[in-house]
């Protein structure tokens, strides 16, 4: 793919039609141009090419610069109280600028919601949070993460939803949250090898071709999954 101002487009022209997974991605379907500002950040799609007419089909995994929060179950009993951040899709990648010149929770939205989020690391205090939020059991207010990373990106503005899921047992956990953790792990993608390809003034993304019979189902990838549980 090729980066062509604030879009990003195939450099394959054959007719066909591409699909993305998971759900965030702004893809022309009939194009495969990609429109990087309008798509949510810090995850991996993976971009599925099928040729008009039938023939193998094709994908590409592509990386919106940002950063995420692991899908996963916390258990604070078992000290397990901190959420870190997970940037370009790739959990053993260091935040540039982190505790320097990155900025994480820009205006205060997650601190007014009580939602405890460092400002130089984007570290959520999950234990914090669930006492300012003084909830028994439930969910917090989904809120909006502001940031701005010293990368690639020149330091744009970002943003990333954040809520947080408070139960005292697994048990109480709802079944929709459990098929939610479940459907997710299974369109997790590798980063592994991949190149960044920077975009002035918007976020990166990293694009790899690989081989597929088919396209998978779009899962809905946002906002992430943060299950918090007390014992």
């Amino acid at each position: 793919m090729q980066a062509v101002g604030k879009t990003v487009k195939p450099l394959a022209t054959t007719a066909g039609s591409f699909t993305s997974v998971p759900d965030g991605l702004s893809i022309n379907n009939n194009t495969g141009e990609i429109d990087a500002n309008n798509s949510e950040t810090g995850l991996r799609y993976r971009v599925t090419f099928t040729p008009t007419g039938g023939g193998t089909a094709q994908t590409s995994t592509v990386i919106i610069s940002g950063i995420n929060y692991a899908d996963k179950i916390y258990n604070l009993s078992k000290g397990d109280s901190i959420a870190a951040p997970i940037y370009n899709a790739n959990a053993l990648l260091t935040i540039p600028g982190a505790n320097s010149t990155s900025v994480f929770d820009q205006g205060g939205g997650c601190k007014k919601a009580g939602i405890a989020v460092g400002a130089g690391n984007a570290i959520i205090n999950l234990a914090l949070s669930v006492r300012n939020q003084g909830i028994d059991t439930g969910a917090t207010q989904q809120v909006k993460l502001a940031y701005r990373i010293s990368d690639g990106s020149n330091s744009a503005l970002n943003g990333l939803d954040v809520k947080i899921y408070f139960y005292r047992t697994a048990a109480e956990i709802p079944q929709y949250l459990t098929d939610l953790l479940a459907a997710r792990k299974a369109a997790n993608l590798s980063a592994e090898g991949q190149k960044i390809l920077s975009l002035p003034g918007q976020p990166m993304l990293a694009t790899q071709a690989l081989a597929v019979n088919k396209a998978a189902t779009p899962v809905k990838a946002r906002p992430p999954c943060i299950i918090v549980i007390s014992r």
